[in-house]
């Protein structure tokens, strides 16, 4: 699950990053990171619970 959630977080920050060097804005940033953040953590739970790494 730590695992999980770590990928999901980095997923979030490029995704802010990208936002912030196409020349967007810092709230645009944090928008973005949070919306990739919530749309990745249970794409990798779920894809983490397939390959049997999470949740026994």
């Amino acid at each position: 699950m730590t695992i999980a959630i770590l990928a999901a977080l980095i997923a979030a920050l490029t995704g802010g990053l990208v936002t912030l060097v196409e020349g967007g804005r810092g709230t645009a940033a944090i928008k973005t990171g949070a919306l990739t953040f919530t749309g990745a953590l249970p794409l990798f739970i779920a894809i983490m619970a397939a390959m049997g790494v999470v949740g026994s």
